[in-house]
């Protein structure tokens, strides 16, 4: 069982406003499964992190994110000093909301609001593995972001910087399958070095590559289905130069793990990866469903990093 105190961190923009007016309606409920809480709302992009660190300082044993992946990415930030230290022995928790919702579909959790307030109350904080990624952000600086599911690159990167200028009025998978084929219109194949742990680097030319801690992404793709946040490890999916046939006739495969086998996807696990462009174009990332910079970047598994209330 997590011990309070609790801070709740909500996005007030998450769900058009829904998250908010939902968790505001829910605050006797949380009262009364958890004791007295606290309750701190971002006001801009990436200040859930400064949020968090304050929670921790001021006392919080368990840090909540209440939004969607995006809120629990930069939640999760916050557990972590700008060197990338980790600040105090906070637990973390998730209160799924918004558009999002990727990382608990490992867990097998829904999105019920007071499934979660108990899931708070009873699960024990267990040690979950954090990835990191270091890659070079939009305005040319070296910097470091810390994720709870997935870090991925190529088509991913250049189709979140589609989907977060597209509305989400019918839902996440929409909205990512929409903005992946308005991408994939005129997105290559891109040259790319990969290095994985101590293993020679490769050159290749690929649509995409995931460094997967949790299993699904881009709105319920399966896209690792063996990835285990608890392993210490990160399962990477390289998917290569494949035709615009390929993703017409196997996409559906991709929602359902079955797309592991097919040529052209190779599937490995590793703890650290040096990913390193080969072209003029640049290779855009995605960190859990945001896009905040590009190649070259190392990304890594720490193991055990976080508790998570689970």
């Amino acid at each position: 069982m997590a011990d309070g105190p609790f801070v709740f961190v909500v996005n007030p923009r998450s769900a058009a406003g829904a998250t908010l007016r939902r968790f505001e309606r829910l605050r006797p409920v949380i009262r009364r499964v958890l004791g007295d809480f606290d309750v701190k709302l971002t006001q801009r992009p990436m200040h859930a992190p400064a949020l968090c660190r304050e929670a921790i300082d001021e006392g919080a044993k368990v840090v909540v994110a209440v939004g969607g992946d995006g809120t629990a990415n930069e939640v999760l930030n916050g557990f972590f000093d700008a060197d990338g230290a980790r600040r105090g022995d906070a637990a973390l928790g998730v209160m799924v909301s918004g558009t999002g919702g990727d990382f608990r579909r490992t867990f097998g959790w829904n999105t019920d609001p007071e499934e979660a307030i108990e899931r708070l109350k009873t699960g024990a904080p267990r040690p979950i593995d954090v990835g990191r990624v270091t890659y070079v952000d939009h305005d040319g600086a070296t910097v470091q972001r810390h994720f709870l599911n997935i870090a991925s690159f190529g088509l991913s990167g250049a189709a979140d910087d589609v989907v977060n200028r597209t509305p989400k009025t019918f839902g996440p998978t929409v909205s990512f399958v929409a903005g992946t084929l308005r991408a994939f219109a005129t997105f290559k194949a891109q040259p790319v070095s990969l290095q994985l742990d101590d293993q020679p680097a490769i050159e290749e030319t690929v649509q995409l590559v995931a460094m997967c801690n949790g299993q699904f992404f881009g709105g319920g793709m399966w896209i690792a289905p063996d990835a285990d946040p608890f392993d210490g490890t990160l399962s990477m999916v390289t998917i290569g130069d494949v035709s615009k046939s390929f993703w017409l006739k196997n996409a559906p495969k991709v929602y359902s793990g079955r797309h592991t086998r097919l040529p052209g996807i190779t599937v490995r696990s590793g703890r650290t990866l040096q990913a390193t462009p080969r072209g003029d174009t640049p290779v855009l990332l995605d960190i859990d469903g945001e896009q905040p910079g590009r190649l070259p970047a190392t990304i890594e598994v720490l193991p055990g990093a976080v508790p998570l209330v689970a």
